[in-house]
């Protein structure tokens, strides 16, 4: 019983690091899960900007299957918007009927593909009914 004062602080330091060690864990998966979440919250925004502005719309609208004009352009409005460099991100329109998906799975993405549709219709002073479906997809990089 000489050395009892000795294993006593021997026990209170490996509790300590494991009470330590445990918070850390904890906080790194919350930041993980945090910023996954955030992607699928981010594109609704998106979509709503680009259906409110004008230019795009009229873009998307006269966007036919072998131009991908309309499609240049989202994906340059969504390099303005999205700062960040581990985030990737792609834009495909098609007609509201059918499906839209990506051709291939992106290259370097890590964990799950957020995706988001929005369709988009003429204006009023059109004399024309030819909506087309605007998807965004986003993920995180490698």
């Amino acid at each position: 019983m000489v050395n009892k004062k000795g294993i006593v602080r021997i026990i209170e330091a490996s509790i300590a690091i494991l009470i330590v060690l445990s918070v850390v864990l904890i906080v790194s998966e919350k930041r993980k899960s945090q910023v996954e979440s955030d992607l699928g919250e981010r594109i609704t925004p998106l979509l709503e900007e680009i259906a409110r502005n004008g230019s795009m719309r009229t873009a998307i609208i006269n966007d036919n299957e072998t131009s991908n004009i309309a499609e240049n352009l989202i994906i340059s409005f969504l390099n303005q918007r999205i700062k960040e460099t581990f985030i990737g991100y792609n834009v495909t329109i098609c007609d509201y009927t059918s499906v839209c998906g990506l051709s291939a799975y992106p290259q370097g993405a890590k964990g799950n593909i957020y995706a988001g549709e929005r369709v988009i219709s003429t204006t009023l002073e059109s004399n024309k009914f030819t909506p087309k479906k605007v998807r965004i997809f986003l993920w995180m990089k490698e």
